[in-house]
């Protein structure tokens, strides 16, 4: 017997310990001849990764795992990975990483639009990106060609489902392994091709699932964590999300109430919002506009579903709030609706290009549909803006998908000691601050920051990368001075088409 083996037998008198640490280092050895044997990492060659809106230069490479993890020596699928190298020449082992919402957001094509906030993780750290399975340049799930002539606004059951069957039959492959449960362990696979000891992970909205999902499989290859606009394990997207956005609604018009500015120009603004979405729901309006996106006339029947959407999506940022009451204020006292038209088609286009349906599809058909209450307050739903809209797009999207993989604890809260950062906004329509406070229970060494009236998504905001850096840095949330907090303020309201009061 090793001597050290022996040592411990005769101190603890504990075989039963000593058979567990052997079976342990026989399950690690195994575990990474898998990696070493089934997981292909190619050269690094310079590309360059973005969109149309911003974009890098970087180094690229693909990444060859099997489909099934289970199943080694079966069909492969190639992921994309991209690393920013440090702007050192001693850079940190530990590496950093970003990882996308959505679910179906690439990673490589939205950090450049983002990188400024990263800049100096940057200067000390490699950061490197992958898209995860199902998006981007990693066997994207993409169902664009069936959905070429859907109307995003409107919603009937039996059409929402042909029309995931008809996606599902175009893809082509086994959706089942398209979920956060087989992404975290393409994760760990990258960490240990690469060589890299340890991750700083940033996870952003969805993203924020797969971080958390990752520490709680793979705790000590995590340094540290950065959560902005947590999804917390346990929490079944869906019915919430309609009571979230409305009480960022309800937010919004009494910020509006208790500003001088804002109340003086849009006296009713509350009532008059609601008049105009009963009013678009019997009476849509016809609505002549441009499609920025092309440049060309558009006309549409514009109603309550249109206006829905505007709604949602723009109040994600403190920017979209900002505008709104003037658009909405036009809208019903004015009869233009071509503002809220322009942006709901806008904010329906930029959501359609990002993400990939099919992977969203595969995620929340497994992660979240199956385990939606049967019991759901409709009642509730119903008293919102949205509805039950999303909820019901939900299911059927979801009747002809098949449920994936899914782990046992999945929906158990990670409880560690990782170092954490956590980030919220108070106006977040979706994943408000009270996610983060769940998260934070049960993460010892945790600090969560809380930014008045923003919206979804803080790292970019303020004096955030700045902590965001010193907290990679020390690897460590004591002691980090969050003073420049007090000068972060969401933009004032505009009064009218050339802006907010001087």
């Amino acid at each position: 017997m090793n001597p050290a083996l022996s040592t411990l037998a005769k101190n603890t008198n504990n075989l039963a310990q000593i058979r567990h640490l052997l079976q342990h280092l026989v399950l690690t050895i195994l575990l990474l001849s898998s990696f070493n044997s089934y997981a292909q990492l190619g050269e690094f060659e310079d590309c360059i990764i973005g969109n149309k809106s911003a974009s890098l230069n970087a180094q690229c490479a693909d990444f060859i795992v099997p489909l099934d993890p289970n199943t080694p020596g079966g069909k492969t699928i190639s992921l994309r990975v991209a690393k920013l190298a440090a702007n050192t020449s001693n850079p940190a082992a530990d590496a950093f990483t970003l990882i996308s919402g959505g679910p179906g957001q690439s990673a490589l094509e939205s950090f450049p639009s983002v990188s400024h906030a990263f800049a100096r993780i940057r200067g000390e750290r490699d950061i490197i990106l992958m898209d995860q399975r199902g998006t981007g340049a990693s066997n994207k799930l993409s169902c664009e060609s069936v959905e070429e002539n859907v109307d995003s606004f409107s919603f009937d059951a039996e059409k929402t489902r042909a029309h995931a069957q008809a996606c599902l039959a175009a893809l082509n492959t086994d959706t089942r392994f398209f979920t956060t449960s087989i992404a975290v362990q393409d994760l760990e696979q990258l960490r240990a091709a690469l060589g890299i000891p340890q991750w700083n992970i940033y996870g952003v909205s969805y993203g924020t699932r797969v971080a958390l999902h990752y520490a709680k499989r793979y705790e000590s290859n995590v340094r540290s964590m950065i959560l902005d606009a947590v999804v917390p394990p346990g929490i079944v997207l869906g019915p919430d999300i309609a009571i979230n956005a409305q009480a960022a609604l309800d937010t919004l018009f009494q910020r509006c109430e208790q500003d001088d500015g804002c109340n003086t120009a849009f006296p009713d603004l509350r009532n008059e919002t609601l008049k105009l979405i009963t009013s678009l729901k019997s009476n849509p309006r016809d609505v002549t506009f441009e499609d920025i996106t092309s440049g060309q006339l558009r006309n549409i029947q514009f109603d309550n579903n249109h206006l829905a959407v505007t709604l949602r999506l723009m109040s994600y940022s403190s920017y979209g709030n900002a505008i709104l009451p003037s658009m909405l204020h036009d809208a019903y006292k004015n009869e233009n609706y071509a503002p809220l038209a322009r942006q709901a088609r806008l904010q329906s286009s930029s959501i359609d290009g990002a993400l990939a349906s099919g992977m969203h599809h595969s995620v929340v058909c497994t992660e979240d549909a199956p385990f939606i209450a049967a019991d759901t307050d409709r009642d509730a739903l119903d008293k919102t803006y949205l509805g039950a809209i999303l909820l019901d797009a939900l299911n059927s999207n979801c009747t002809p998908w098949p449920a994936g993989v899914i782990d046992e604890d999945f929906a158990q809260p990670l409880v560690s000691a990782i170092p954490t950062l956590i980030l919220s906004g108070t106006d977040d329509p979706i994943t408000p601050p009270a996610y983060g406070e769940r998260v934070k229970e049960a993460l010892s060494h945790s600090l969560h920051i809380i930014n008045e009236n923003q919206g979804h998504v803080q790292a970019p905001l303020g004096c955030i990368p700045k902590i965001m850096g010193r907290f990679v840095e020390a690897g460590s949330v004591d002691e980090l001075s969050l003073q420049c907090l007090e000068r972060l303020r969401a933009p004032a309201f505009f009064v009218d088409a050339n802006g907010p009061l001087p």
